[in-house]
């Protein structure tokens, strides 16, 4: 008995290439590529990793051209020389084992190149908003000069791109992709925002600012022949101002279709870091399968070509509707294969019940710009292909008896990765349930993906180790238990700022306003802008409340706090008409208004309200650590989680003293946690 997602296991051939089903894994940075632009031992095991879960299609992503002239990342493959073939061929074959077809996505990225060393070379001279942004983030001044190509070096660049799609076709690939989305070099001259030529490769008409593009398709079409399938990722949309609009995108894609076979349809410029997370990645503040009805007009449009849905695609049952809807013939996905590799397999054999999936929280993209390998959140082993093939961790030698204190999410995994191993696990817990500070993030409305986390991962803590709850662990629990190993993961408390009236009857926690167990009035002011604070504005913004926000620092250093969710949060807050003041401290809480001050005029001013929440950011439970890390031999002991948090090294607008980029988040509670379970 076969599957019952019968659309996503059914095979489709495109000229002789077949598809084992309709999943492709789409092309993402990921971090493994030699600084010679070489295939590494990680990355073909990283990749094979991916094909042995089941995908029809795995796709490399951003593969220059030519490295050498024009890179944004410094672990690129590099196509501009023979070498490159060896390392291909051989991933290549490894992935065929598992009938899984292997591409690359070509690409120059023009204007967007930053990496020390290459040169910007771009339709004209316009400095793309990315290298602004990334300067601005550094506090430098970049080297702003973009040079406009000429005629000569655009014949050029047409001839990299065909040896770079040879070399795939030598190395024995039957599949590429062409990068012509997200603002990259074809997609500057697509763009009426980044062209301002004045010859036959300009603005003037879709046909010239096509040109280029088209050029590029025949000189590559002619290289490999018409029997290797041509997939090109595509921008339906700029969703810039002036950019390109979704009509012109999809007639251009009628267009290119004489040389294309497959449209990847995304949209956005994808260079600038503001709007990854807002725009094109997509995190849970957005709806699943995002860009559904914005592939649909180019499925119509190009009937007799693939189409392929991205974005924001969580599982099999998301991929199952779309092509039921006849939106498109394949979907893709990333991002829901770092959370789970064998997702394909699973449900496949109709085990959807163990598949952990994506919470969307976009911790991947906050090591991705600094050209370190790619994370996960809730699946700490991606990554480690090489040093764990096939996910299968050393046993313990000996077993040990471990004893964690703390069920959040550090915890947890603590206990779980141990037990994998063949540890005696225990966990201890002061309160009546696992999940720690899991539960209060999972309890935000609009944050379903983390429901389903916390559902995953505690029945198999349940099952992996011996859980005690309703119990404190202090030294004397830790003495008499006499643990060979002992895990602190006590995780962080909520910091209550010293304001007069914060112990009054209409103040409580945000998280305690989230998940309804406090009643909240019409008129609502939060204390701190951090994620906890702008989401709790959020929630109860949308639930038809007057909502401001009051924080201390400025909003370039509370929006840098969010990480890579921040355009994204501050986009949402302002449609639900939350109203953040920056700069201001609170000096008095009464029960029926808060009395703030201006930091930069000292002004003082009153905001009339009924409730007051707090999210004045979290301190580490240092005093357990402090407590226990002498109950049994100091050698044995771990700290995981928040409780690796560093000092801050400058005020922060929360009170807590604390960096929030060493911790705070299910990312890297995880992550530590991991690293210390293989490890002991």
């Amino acid at each position: 008995m076969g599957s019952a997602y019968k659309r996503v296991f059914e095979p489709k051939t495109i000229k002789g290439v077949t598809y084992k089903n309709r999943i492709f894994c789409t092309p993402h940075v990921w971090g493994w590529g030699s600084r010679e632009g070489i295939v590494t031992p990680e990355m073909e095991a990283s990749y094979e990793r991916i094909a042995s879960g089941g995908p029809a299609l795995v796709t490399m992503g951003n593969v220059a051209i030519n490295m050498q002239e024009c890179s944004d990342e410094i672990h690129q493959l590099d196509m501009s020389d023979d070498k490159v073939i060896f390392g291909l061929s051989n991933m290549r074959r490894r992935m065929e084992r598992y009938g899984c077809v292997l591409s690359a996505q070509l690409n120059y990225c023009g204007r967007n190149a930053h990496w020390p060393g290459s040169t910007m070379y771009a339709p004209s001279p316009i400095t793309g908003p990315g290298i602004l942004e990334r300067a601005d983030a550094a506090g430098t001044h970049p080297e702003m000069i973009v040079h406009e190509l000429t005629r000569e070096h655009i014949y050029r660049i047409i001839g990299w791109y065909a040896d770079a799609a040879e070399r795939l076709k030598k190395a024995g690939m039957v599949h590429l992709m062409l990068h012509y989305a997200h603002n990259n070099l074809v997609g500057q001259f697509f763009s009426p925002i980044s062209n301002f030529r004045d010859d036959e490769y300009g603005p003037m008409s879709l046909e010239t600012r096509t040109r280029f593009g088209r050029e590029v398709l025949e000189a590559v079409r002619r290289r490999v022949g018409n029997d290797m399938i041509i997939d090109l990722r595509f921008s339906g949309e700029d969703v810039m101002p002036g950019g390109l609009q979704r009509d012109e995108a999809v007639e251009i894609a009628r267009m290119l279709k004489p040389w294309v076979d497959i449209y990847h349809i995304s949209c956005a410029f994808h260079n600038p870091p503001s709007t990854i997370g807002d725009r094109t990645t997509l995190s849970y503040y957005s709806p699943e399968m995002t860009l559904l009805e914005y592939t649909r007009p180019f499925k119509e449009a190009l009937a007799d070509r693939a189409v392929v849905l991205t974005t924001s695609v969580l599982n099999i049952e998301n991929a199952e509707r779309a092509l039921e809807e006849g939106v498109c013939d394949f979907v893709g996905m990333f991002r829901p294969f770092l959370a789970d590799v064998d997702i394909v397999k699973k449900y496949a054999r109709g085990h959807e019940e163990e598949v952990n999936q994506c919470i969307r929280c976009e911790y991947h993209w906050s090591f991705a710009p600094d050209y370190k390998p790619v994370p996960c959140a809730v699946n700490p082993i991606c990554g480690h292909a090489l040093e764990f093939p096939g996910d299968r961790l050393v046993p313990a030698a000996p077993p040990r008896r471990v004893l964690v204190v703390g069920s959040g999410p550090a915890g947890m995994q603590a206990a779980l990765t141990a037990s994998e191993r063949g540890h005696e696990v225990s966990i201890v817990e002061m309160d009546d349930h696992l999940g720690g500070n899991l539960i209060k993030a999972a309890n935000v409305p609009f944050k379903a993906e983390f429901k389903k986390y916390v559902n995953w991962i505690i029945p198999r803590v349940e099952k992996a180790a011996k859980v005690i709850l309703n119990t404190r662990a202090d030294a004397a629990f830790v003495e008499n238990f006499a643990p060979d190993v002992l895990i602190i993961a006590a995780g962080a408390a909520d910091n209550v700022p010293p304001v007069p009236g914060v112990r009054g009857a209409n103040v409580h926690f945000a998280w305690q306003a989230d998940d309804g167990s406090v009643p909240v009035g019409d008129s609502v002011v939060v204390i701190g802008a951090g994620l906890v604070g702008m989401e709790s504005a959020i929630v109860q913004a949308e639930a038809g409340r007057k909502v401001t926000v009051v924080e201390m620092q400025t909003e370039a250093g509370a929006t840098a706090s969010k990480g890579m969710l921040a355009t994204a949060c501050v986009k949402r807050a302002e449609r639900a008409g939350v109203k953040t003041l920056y700069r201001h401290a609170v000096r008095s809480i009464e029960a029926d208004r808060v009395r703030i001050e201006d930091l930069a005029s000292g002004a003082l001013q009153e905001l009339l309200c009924d409730t007051v929440l707090l999210a004045a950011g979290v301190r580490p439970r240092q005093e357990v650590v402090d407590e226990l890390r002498h109950a049994i031999p100091e050698c044995d002991v771990y700290l995981v989680g928040d409780l690796t948090m560093r000092p801050a090294t400058e005020n922060l607008s929360d009170g807590s003293g604390w960096s929030k980029a060493a911790g705070g988040t299910i990312g890297h509670a995880t992550n530590t946690a991991f690293e210390v379970a293989v490890a002991i």
